[in-house]
C-alpha cells in the first residue's frame, strides 16, 4: 500500500454545524487524553499543559498571540546588566485559590523541590540554570548535604531574586512555562507529594481552579474568584472533554458540544479547510521518531542512518493538506538560526548499503522491530506510513504497538521500546529549546543517547555571548546530533484547529498556547 493510499483524503464528512449546545459563559474544548499529573513540576506534555496554563500562573504569563510575555504574578521585573540577576516584583493581591497569598517563597520552594529530588521532575534543566544548580544537585544524588546556596531567593513577600550561573538570553519565556509555575508549599506539607495535587485537595493560583476531574471523561475548571484579575476574566468555566479519537473530537465539534479542537484527522482536512471554523499556521514544533540506541540493532548509528534515508518526507507530507513541511533538521525554522543541511534526506540507496555494512545485506538477519505510539489516528497513518516504507525499502519486519498516552510516557521513560514517535513543541524561540534535551543527563532524552563533545557544546552555548558564535556552536551540537541520529526527524509541524466562529480572544500563536483569561463568546 502506498503512503498516499494510507493517508486519502476523505471526500465525504459530516457538514452538519453544532448549535448552542455550550452555555455562553462556558468554554469547552476537547483534550485529547487524560492529564498525567496536575503537578506542574513533573508535567511534561502539551495534555497537561493545556490544564496547567488556566489553574496556575507563573512569574510572566503567555500572552494571546506572538507577542513578549506579560506580567503575572510578578507586576514588573529588572534585568542586572550583565544578565545574571533577575528581580521580581511580585503582586500584592495574588492570591492562592484557598485565599492564601502567593509569594516569593512559593517559587523559590517549587524550584528547590526539583533540585531536591523532592519529585522526577522532567524539565529540571530549567532550574539547571540557577547559580550553583548544578553543584547543590550533585550533592543530593550523592546523598550529602549541599554546601552552596542555590541563586534563587526571596527579600520579603514579594521580592524572588535569581541569579543565573550563565546568562540565559530566553529566562524571560523559561519562567513563563509550567514547570516555573509555584506551588501551595502547605497543601504539598499536609498531603504529600503527590496528594496534594488530587482534585480534592489541590491549591492553585491562575485564572481557573479544578472542579471536576473524571477519568475519561471531563476535566471541568471554573472561575477563581479570588484571582488577581478576576475582573477581566469574562468565562465562568472551561469544559475539557476527554476525547482521544480525533474523529470523534470532530463530531463533537459539529454536535456543538464543544467550542475548540485541535489536529483534526488527516483524512478530513480537504473537506475541514473549507470551513468558516478551520484555522491553520506554521508552528515552532518538530515530529520525530526516537531511536532506543541501548537496543539492538538501534544501537548501531548505522542501521539508525539507513532507517532515516528510507522515509521519504515528502511524499508523506505531500498527502496532507495541513501544512506540514518534510523535515530537513531537529530544529524547526526559526528567526535568528539556520540548521546544518544534507544530514536529513531521502536515499533509499544509500539506506540499504549502510544496513549491509552494518551486517544486514538486504534485511537478511535483521530483527523485528516496534514503532510505539501513542493513541491516535494521525500518529497510527504515520507509523503506518514510515512501516511501509521500511519494509519495502530496507525489507525489514516492522511492528506497530499502539499504548494509551499515560503507558507510552512510562514506556519510554523505561526505555523498554526500538522506535518511538515524538513531537517537540519549543517551549521559547531558540534553538536551545530542541537542542538542549539531548544531553546525557536531560529527563526528556529517553533514548540512551550520552555524548560527552554533544554535552560540551551545548554548555559552551550558555557561556558564549556573541550571538554569531553562539549559532555556530549551537549548528555543530545540531550537526553532532543529526550524524549520532538518536533521533528522527519526520516533519515540521503546523497547528490545525476547529474553532467556533463566535470564540473571541482565541488568537494563533507559535507557541500554541491559549489561555481562557483573554477567551470570550459572543
Amino acid at each position: 500500500m502506498t503512503v498516499c493510499a494510507l493517508m486519502t483524503i476523505a471526500v465525504a464528512s459530516s457538514s452538519c454545524r453544532g448549535g448552542g449546545g455550550v452555555p455562553a459563559d462556558i468554554f469547552a474544548m476537547a483534550l485529547g487524553s487524560d492529564p498525567e499529573t496536575f503537578d506542574p513540576g513533573v508535567m511534561s506534555g502539551s495534555v497537561e499543559g493545556r490544564v496547567a496554563y488556566n489553574i496556575y500562573e507563573g512569574l510572566v504569563s503567555p500572552p494571546p498571540d506572538d507577542g513578549p510575555p506579560r506580567p503575572g504574578v510578578a507586576e514588573r521585573w529588572e534585568v542586572s546588566p550583565d544578565g545574571l540577576t533577575y528581580t521580581f516584583y511580585l503582586r500584592s493581591n495574588a492570591l492562592w485559590s484557598n485565599g492564601d497569598p502567593v509569594t516569593a517563597d512559593d517559587f523559590v520552594y517549587a524550584w528547590m523541590r526539583m533540585l531536591r529530588h523532592d519529585v522526577a521532575a522532567e524539565y529540571i534543566n530549567f532550574v539547571r540554570y540557577l547559580k550553583n544548580a548544578r553543584a547543590f544537585e550533585e550533592a543530593i544524588i550523592a546523598g550529602q548535604e549541599p554546601q552552596v546556596e542555590v541563586g534563587v531567593r526571596s527579600q520579603g513577600p514579594q521580592i524572588l531574586v535569581v541569579e543565573l550561573e550563565e546568562p540565559v538570553p530566553y529566562f524571560i519565556d523559561i519562567v513563563m512555562f509550567y514547570t516555573m509555575f509555584p506551588v501551595h508549599r502547605a497543601s504539598i506539607e499536609r498531603h504529600g507529594q503527590e496528594a496534594a495535587f488530587a482534585p480534592e485537595n489541590i491549591v492553585t493560583n491562575g485564572a481557573f481552579r479544578l472542579a471536576e476531574y473524571r477519568i475519561q471523561n471531563a476535566v471541568k475548571l471554573r472561575k477563581n474568584e479570588r484571582y488577581w484579575d478576576a475582573d477581566s476574566v469574562r468565562l465562568r468555566g472551561i469544559d475539557m472533554l476527554i476525547i482521544e479519537n480525533l474523529s470523534a473530537q470532530v463530531a463533537a465539534f459539529d454536535d456543538g458540544r464543544i467550542d475548540w479542537t485541535y489536529d483534526p484527522p488527516d483524512d478530513q482536512l480537504a473537506i475541514l479547510a473549507t470551513r468558516d471554523e478551520f484555522r491553520v499556521a506554521p508552528q515552532l514544533g518538530t515530529y520525530y521518531y526516537r531511536f532506543n540506541v541501548t537496543r539492538p540493532p538501534l544501537d548501531d548509528v548505522r542501521v539508525r542512518r539507513a532507517l532515516s534515508l528510507a522515509v521519504n518526507r515528502a511524499n508523506l507530507c505531500r498527502c496532507t493538506l495541513d501544512g506540514k513541511m518534510p523535515a530537513t533538521a531537529h530544529v524547526a525554522p526559526m528567526p535568528g538560526y539556520t540548521s546544518p543541511t544534507g544530514l536529513v534526506e531521502y536515499d533509499p540507496r544509500e539506506a540499504r548499503r549502510l544496513l549491509a555494512e552494518a551486517g544486514y545485506p538486504g534485511g537478511r538477519g535483521f530483527p523485528r522491530i516496534e514503532i510505539l505510539y501513542n493513541t491516535s489516528e494521525n500518529h497510527r497513518t504515520v507509523a503506518q506510513a514510515i512501516q511501509d516504507m521500511w519494509q519495502l525499502e530496507l525489507n525489514i519486519d516492522v511492528g506497530l504497538n499502539n499504548q494509551e498516552w499515560r503507558v507510552y510516557l512510562e514506556t519510554m521513560n523505561q526505555l523498554d521500546y526500538h522506535v518511538a514517535r515524538a513531537g517537540w513543541i519549543g517551549d521559547y524561540v531558540d534553538p536551545n529549546t530542541f537542542l538542549e534535551m539531548w544531553r546525557g543527563d536531560d529527563q526528556n532524552n529517553d533514548t540512551g543517547f550520552a555524548n560527552p563533545e554533544y554535552d560540551r557544546l551545548i554548555d559552551a552555548g550558555f557561556a558564549e555571548t556573541d550571538p554569531a558564535a553562539r549559532e555556530r556552536i549551537l549548528q555543530e551540537a545540531e550537526t553532532l546530533l543529526l550524524t549520532e541520529m538518536p533521533v528522527m526527524p519526520v516533519y515540521y509541524y503546523a497547528q490545525e484547529h476547529l474553532v467556533r466562529t463566535s470564540v473571541r480572544g482565541w488568537e494563533m500563536n507559535v507557541r500554541d498556547v491559549h489561555l481562557g483569561k483573554y477567551i470570550w463568546k459572543e
